[in-house]
């Protein structure tokens, strides 16, 4: 199936993803506008029949396939699939996601209902199947934190739409023009982060973020604690959306210290401490390049504030260990402590 023109592009990275696209593109396909849809998948060397089930939908979807000689993560791929596309705007999302038929019919009347005299961004909330929040809206916290608060709660049931400080890499639309002036995803995040990177700077170019509960996304996924690739990717480019964003960090250095005692004990509770000493040697690697980047980010004037970013930590960040009451009253001072900084 071949359209000239396209009006939005979808765009996702496969890999190994057999036992999610079934589903994800017998959606694409019964969306109601499909005629001016393209779906730009770029796989990164998946290594079962991904290939095969995508060319199956050929037929019913305006498909291109880019494909990867290797894992490029996450960033590089949608980075590539952007540039590969020819929709006017881009619809960045996953390989595991279920989109409802009428889910571009609103969001592009969102769009040119809330953008006024300059280029917004939507990021549509992203639910598990039971029903619960995995993505409503997030925080970003000047210690390079940014999570959603709500996370694991009932989806309201009311039409919600928000402004956020960031967009979810899973469900975001954006002008694929805006995309690219605002330099795309950073390929050094490789996978988690690299959204909230480039919220961050959207954010300091004075362009909002707005996140709703209609339309929304549903992951084929259950909630789940980190796995240890989760945590090592996670809380190493917690370290990068620092350098990255945020201005002054020595003053900032004696709490840092702080945090990363804290980080530590807690990483023997649930069993990541060699993970986290693994994470430290990576960043002591890889130095200079972390150095580097800090200097384009101030060359650029992309450094803002830490008070512009949130100060409160919440329970979620605990995991587990936040239905421990003794752990939630040590938050409870951290976050105190917090706020004389």
């Amino acid at each position: 199936m071949q359209i000239t023109h396209p009006r939005i592009s979808i765009i996702f990275p496969s890999y190994n993803g057999v036992k999610f696209l079934e589903r994800n593109l017998s959606s694409i396909k019964n969306l109601n506008n499909l005629d001016e849809i393209e779906l730009v998948i770029v796989d990164n060397k998946s290594k079962d029949s991904t290939i095969n089930v995508i060319n199956s939908f050929a037929n019913n979807i305006n498909i291109n396939l880019v494909k990867n000689k290797s894992n490029e993560g996450f960033a590089e791929a949608c980075n590539c699939g952007v540039s590969s596309s020819c929709g006017e705007f881009v619809f960045i999302t996953n390989q595991d996601v279920v989109f409802p038929p009428d889910f571009f019919n609103k969001i592009t009347k969102l769009y040119y209902k809330y953008r006024n005299d300059h280029e917004i961004v939507i990021s549509p909330a992203l639910v598990f199947e039971n029903g619960r929040i995995h993505y409503f809206g997030a925080k970003n916290h000047f210690l390079g934190f940014s999570y959603t608060p709500e996370l694991g709660e009932k989806l309201p049931q009311n039409n919600i739409i928000k402004t956020t400080q960031r967009f979810s890499g899973g469900t975001l639309f954006i002008k694929k023009k805006y995309f690219l002036e605002m330099g795309g995803f950073d390929k050094e995040f490789f996978m988690y982060y690299e959204d909230t990177d480039l919220s961050l700077k959207i954010l300091k170019n004075g362009n909002p973020i707005y996140t709703t509960n209609d339309p929304y996304l549903i992951h084929q996924k259950k909630y789940q604690t980190m796995n240890k690739m989760q945590y090592f990717f996670l809380e190493r480019n917690r370290y990068l959306i620092l350098l990255k964003n945020v201005s002054n960090l020595y003053k900032l250095l004696p709490i840092i210290i702080v945090t990363e005692f804290i980080l530590l004990f807690h990483s023997i509770f649930i069993k990541k401490f060699k993970l986290r000493l693994r994470i430290y040697m990576e960043l002591l690697k890889k130095i200079k390049c972390y150095r580097n980047l800090r200097k384009i980010a101030k060359k650029e004037n992309r450094l803002m504030p830490y008070q512009f970013l949130s100060r409160d930590l919440d329970p979620i960040l605990l995991g587990k260990l936040g239905k421990v009451k003794t752990f939630r009253k040590l938050l409870v001072f951290f976050n105190k402590f917090l706020k004389c900084v």
